[in-house]
């Protein structure tokens, strides 16, 4: 059996979803957005996280968000798209018209995105669509 690529998002269980969240495993069978973002208090603190949650809930559940909590990306990353709550950044790239997986997220720090994260999610993305490294 394959490994998994992605896993539902937790924040979402036991709603009506008109877009499926997803977080992106890589074939190690690590999560980025769960590991490093979201179960890191200093990153995350749980206050924070509740804000997230509710973020994620509110696009399941209803497909969109206000354009101050989500945007696409622009230049080299144009296929990304980001939920931001304040300092606090998700990205994903859509898998469909209903499916979304989140690669990452972080704390921003300046108003630019930086190269290497531009870099991160690429290489997340082009990690996902080869199965073979699932296999």
């Amino acid at each position: 059996m394959p490994k998994p690529r992605s896993k539902r998002s937790p924040f979402i269980e036991g709603i009506n979803c008109k877009v499926e969240i997803f977080y992106f495993v890589n074939p190690k069978g690590k999560c980025p957005v769960e590991d490093d973002f979201l179960n890191n208090f200093k990153e995350v603190t749980k206050n924070q996280k509740v804000k997230i949650a509710a973020l994620i809930r509110r696009y399941a559940g209803e497909g969109k968000l206000k354009d101050e909590q989500l945007h696409r990306l622009k230049g080299r990353v144009r296929d990304f798209w980001v939920i931001k709550a304040r300092q606090h950044r998700l990205y994903f790239f859509k898998e469909g018209n209903n499916r979304i997986i989140i690669t990452h997220g972080f704390k921003k720090q300046t108003d630019k995105l930086r190269p290497e994260e531009e870099d991160r999610m690429l290489s997340y993305r082009e990690i996902y669509n080869n199965l073979n490294l699932y296999k």
